[in-house]
This record gives C-alpha cells, structure tokens and sequence, in this order.
C-alpha cells in the first residue's frame, strides 16, 4: 500500500484524516475510528519495511508489549493487525508535544519543579513496566509526550515501545532483539546497553536519569559523535550538575539522586520504585522542615532540598539560559598541533576561528586542535588549561576511550571536516566558559 491519502479506509473502521510523521519503519497518521467516532493515531509499517518477517514480527510483538502495559501515563492501544499487506497499530491520539519541542541545546533549563514533576510521571511508568516486566530500550525526550487532560493538568505520556521486550517470556511474546546487538539512541544509552548485554529496568533508570539531567542543563550528561557518546557510557563517570553548571542551582539532593541513576553498574542504580518515590519527597513547594548537615558540612535530607531557588516560572528557569555561541566573526584563536592545509584553516576561519601553530605556549589561545596525537600529548595540553579536541578512527574504541580518560574536550571522528572541527571547538569554548562563571 502506497502512502495513505485522506478519506482511506483501513480495515473498514479508521478513515485517514492526515498524515503526522514518519520515522525508520513506520508512519503515523491521524484518523478517526468510525465505529466509535474517536480520533486516533494509526501507525503503519512502511511498505519497503512490510515484506520482511523480522519487521512483521516486531511489530506485532510492540503491539502485544505495548497493550500489557496499563497506566495514565502509557499511551493506550486499542487495535492492531494486517490490512492489504499494510500493518498497523491504533492507539490513543495525542495533542501535546515532544518533551523535544522543549528541551534542546538552544532552549532555556526546565525550571526544577517541572523537571522532576515530568521525572516523577515517567518513573511511575517504569513502576508499573517493571511488574510485567518490559523495558523500553529507547527512552528518550522525543518519547515523552507533554499532554494536556480534560481539567488542564499537564499530562506525561510515555510511547513508542517499539524497542521493547518482556523479558523472560515464551513463545512468540519472547525477545527478538539478541543478546550483542545495540538498539537505542546513543545519547541516553546505558553502559549495558552499549555493549549490547541483556537489560532490565536498570537500563531505562539510566536512561531518565540522562532525559532529566538534560531537561535540568538543556544538555545531555555526555556530548560527542556516537562512537564517542558510547565510548563516554561505558567509561566515563558524568560530571553533577552543580559542578559542571554551577550557574544551575538545583536541590543537592536531586543532584545526588541523578548521579546514582548514571552509575555504570546496573545492579547499583535505584529501582524504579525508590526514583519515583524520592523524586515525589523533592516537592520544591513544600515547606522547609528541620534541616540536618553531614559532617562535611555538605547539606543533606530535606536541608539539601531546600536550596534557596530563583523564581520559578511555567517555561523555565529564565535565570538559567545556555550560554550562547560566539559570532562567526569573532576570529577566537585556536591553536593548531601539526599542520593544515590552506583549506580546512579557511574553513575554520569562516566559523570564526583563527589558527595559529602551538607547541607549548596558550597565551590568547580559547583552545588547541590535536589531530594525531596520543593520550599522553592531549593530557599534556589539556594541563595547561585550555580545552583540546582530537580526533579518532570511528571504530577505535581504545583510543578514544584512553583520550576521554586523558582529558580531551571533544572527539572529531575521521574523516575529519572543517565544519564538524569548528561545532567541536566552539563547543569545548562554551563549555569552558561556562565553567568559568
């Protein structure tokens, strides 16, 4: 079947109103379900994607996956089946937008009490996912609907389980997805996921901690190219909030609880039960009770939670807004390890950067491109104060292991282009800037 048109019947019982998105297998499309005269979201496996076995039995195995899993904030699947070699799978039509449409490297922080409200109604989620057991695999904020319901209360709405399994059941309920091989979205994927092991709620735990640490800063906890961000899951321990943007003032104890949920090791995360209920004992609203300090002075318990925080507002916290790039313009000096051809130094001048050759001295330098060098050089450099971007093969997962361990801000994979070198290093600039404040 060709692109559904508007007035399409399918199976009878939906009629296509219009088409909303389309993604790697699928597209979705608005209808109404004439039956029961309701709106609702018709998802279909594309027709190139249709006539393969292992795409049909994915996605009648999201459809069952999905329709066991019963909560406010799940999106809810009323049908699935085959029409005319098409598959499809209607489920409960949302208005409300991507946590996405919110939440970018562009956009202001979430305000704390927003963040851990929409925190707290997806860990209830991942409560009640983990009775069945199913873990979704692919928990990212352009999975997190932000709904409104009938009284006006924002609502959270989990979807797309498509990644997901139910773990240890039979038959054709079982998982397709084999043990080595990586499904998920780099930015938010668990150490075990990256390397491709069995998974358990743990790894979906991992994943909202990152979701929220990025609705906190506007950034994920991990920044690179996907061989990096891979790289940086499996051995790089995130930085708190509190010290990578300490411009960002957020309760001690969400900061903490965070940092637990991004542990490398599965078993050591909190379940999802203990994040939901610790997360709901962070009303930022309530009122302040009897404070305890630990012996380091460090605040802690409810004294950690009660943070003096600027004005909070629905959209944000409007004190907290990224740092902006510099201009194009403003001929920032880099420092240059090796030499570069005539092209790729205008290249980087047309984003703003001067190059100039570096051999020891970072007097006016904002930071240093490495390509070629070894760990020992970067973490030489990086000594001196200045932030160092290199580069690395995408497959070399030890060199670019032992270059993030030796301090390096940044990871171009090569083949390297001028344009990815300058978003590299105007990015370690921000960043360093930042860190500054």
């Amino acid at each position: 079947m060709d692109d559904l048109k508007a007035g399409s019947i399918v199976a009878g019982r939906f009629e296509i109103i219009r088409k909303l998105g389309e993604g790697g297998m699928g597209a979705v499309y608005q209808a109404t379900q004439l039956n029961l005269r309701r709106d609702v979201a018709l998802k279909v496996i594309l027709p190139e994607h249709a006539v393969s076995k292992g795409a049909r039995g994915r996605f009648e195995r999201e459809a069952r996956v999905a329709s066991a899993l019963r909560h406010p904030n799940a999106v809810e699947i009323y049908d699935f089946g085959e029409y005319e070699d098409t598959l499809y799978l209607a489920m409960e039509f949302l208005n409300g937008e991507t946590l996405r449409a919110f939440v970018d490297y562009d956009k202001p922080p979430l305000a704390p009490r927003r963040a851990i409200s929409i925190g707290t109604q997806v860990a209830d989620v991942l409560v009640a996912a983990s009775q069945i057991p199913l873990v979704h695999r692919d928990l990212k904020p352009e999975n997190i609907i932000l709904d409104r319901s009938a009284d006006g209360e924002e609502r959270v709405v989990v979807v797309d389980f498509g990644l997901a399994f139910i773990s240890e059941a039979d038959g054709d309920m079982g998982r397709l997805t084999r043990e080595g091989v990586v499904t998920g979205t780099p930015d938010y994927m668990s150490p075990e996921q990256a390397r491709g092991s069995a998974l358990t709620t743990a790894a979906d735990i991992y994943a909202l901690g990152c979701v929220m640490y990025e609705t906190l800063t506007s950034v994920p906890p991990f920044e690179g190219d996907p061989a990096i961000l891979l790289s940086r899951h499996l051995f790089v321990s995130p930085t708190p909030i509190r010290e990578a943007h300490p411009d960002i003032q957020i309760p001690g104890a969400l900061d903490d609880l965070l940092m637990q949920m991004l542990t490398k090791v599965p078993e050591d995360r909190p379940t999802a039960r203990k994040v939901r209920d610790r997360l709901i004992e962070l009303d930022l609203g309530a009122p302040q009770r009897m404070s305890s300090a630990h012996s380091d002075g460090r605040m802690v318990g409810r004294a950690a939670r009660m943070v003096s925080l600027p004005p909070i507002t629905t959209h944000g916290n409007t004190g907290n807004q990224p740092t902006p790039l510099p201009p194009p313009n403003s001929d920032i000096r880099v420092g240059i390890v090796g030499g570069l051809d005539a092209d790729f130094q205008l290249g980087l001048a047309a984003n703003g950067l001067q190059c100039v050759a570096f051999e020891s001295d970072i007097t006016g330098l904002s930071a240093v491109f490495a390509p070629g060098v070894t760990p020992e050089r970067v973490k030489e450099v990086s000594s001196l104060g200045v932030p160092v971007v290199t580069d690395a093969e995408p497959s070399d997962l030890e060199r670019l292991s032992a270059l993030l361990r030796s301090g390096a801000a940044e990871v171009v994979i090569k083949p390297c282009q001028s344009d990815d070198v300058a978003r590299k290093l105007w990015r370690a600039i921000r960043k360093t800037a930042r860190r500054a404040k």
